[in-house]
């Protein structure tokens, strides 16, 4: 099977990669990606099922950490970013119906808070099949991002609003 993506989760935060061959699988560095499920860690590899160049579902191949938690948090990720079902172990799940909000993530180097809602946004991430995963200023990795309704502007001085002129359709 080719893969798409490695996504570790941890708590509640969800980071992937782009997948590489040098990631590994099994083997004798098997034995550390188990320790890292009996530390609470879940790593999956995922395959993007695409329908007309938008991504549709993903097959998630998780390689240790799987139980409910890890489970629900990649059913949250998957309907965050659209898909409409998730093949998991054992486990089809259809997720609920997609709608676009506010996303947001603070970057893990220089801390900045991204936000972005606009309809370019979310016609990117239902393209790739994730949310962006560098920071546009400072080029370290961010988490998945998290998507949620707002109010009004961001009271945290860090927040980098993108503005956007056209609505999420």
């Amino acid at each position: 099977m080719e893969y798409d993506f490695r996504i570790t989760i941890r708590g509640e935060v969800a980071r992937l990669v782009d997948w590489g061959p040098w990631l590994s699988r099994c083997g004798p560095m098997g034995t550390l990606l188990h320790a890292r499920g009996r530390a609470g860690v879940a790593i999956a590899d995922l395959t993007v099922v695409r329908e007309d160049d938008v991504a549709a579902e993903v097959v998630a191949d998780v390689l240790t950490g799987d139980g409910p938690d890890a489970r629900r948090a990649l059913c949250d990720w998957a309907a965050s970013v659209g898909y409409r079902r998730i093949w998991l172990p054992g486990e089809v799940v259809d997720l609920p119906p997609f709608t676009c909000g506010e996303a947001r993530a603070r970057c893990t180097g220089c801390r900045v808070v991204l936000t972005d809602g606009g309809a370019d946004f979310w016609l990117g991430v239902r393209h790739l099949g994730r949310f962006p995963s560098i920071c546009p200023l400072c080029g370290s990795d961010l988490p998945q991002w998290s998507v949620r309704q707002t109010t009004g502007p961001p009271a945290d001085p860090t927040v980098m609003p993108i503005e956007r002129s056209t609505p999420c359709s």
